[in-house]
């Protein structure tokens, strides 16, 4: 500013350290962002829920080999468990939707009858929509629902058993 527009400020009464303060406020003010609401993500094609391995399950099977090659599987599980740990995301259990305790997971894992290792399948459940300004088709992850491999006593695959499922707000 310009000493003229100083002096004129000052000769109004307004104290200097009451006009530093507003512009304190007044840029802190631009400076913030205000929380973005998600905007619909176009037309709705509904929902899907589908399974998705995590694993090869046979160890013949380049093509699975080489569709799991770019998932950082342990990385995204551990990831999970701690979100889940650190009470950042409320695990449910699958078949009846009720809350699982924390404490109840923790005994479950560490008393062996779960391993993060032995978790093979992740089942997604999903809104696809069509965003018409990029011509192209999004989804939104509603839920997802994680679990590991259950054997009968001659070693054959029974299929899989939830752990818990985490779904979204969104």
């Amino acid at each position: 500013m310009r000493k003229s527009k100083v002096k004129g400020l000052l000769s109004t009464g307004i104290n200097p350290s009451s006009l530093f303060i507003i512009g304190i406020i007044l840029i802190a003010g631009s400076c913030h962002s205000p929380v973005k609401e998600k905007k619909p993500l176009g037309e709705s094609f509904g929902k899907i829920i589908y399974d998705t391995y995590v694993i090869n399950r046979d160890s013949t099977d380049t093509w699975g080999d080489e569709c799991l090659a770019g998932l950082k599987r342990q990385e995204m599980i551990n990831f999970l468990f701690d979100k889940v740990y650190n009470g950042e995301i409320i695990p449910t259990d699958y078949f009846t939707g009720e809350k699982i305790g924390l404490n109840k997971l923790k005994t479950d894992e560490s008393e062996g009858l779960f391993s993060r290792k032995s978790i093979s399948k992740i089942q997604f459940e999903e809104q696809w929509f069509w965003d018409k300004e990029k011509s192209e088709i999004a989804k939104r992850i509603l839920s997802i629902t994680i679990a590991y491999e259950v054997y009968d006593n001659a070693g054959k695959s029974r299929g899989q058993k939830p752990i818990f499922k985490l779904v979204f707000n969104n």
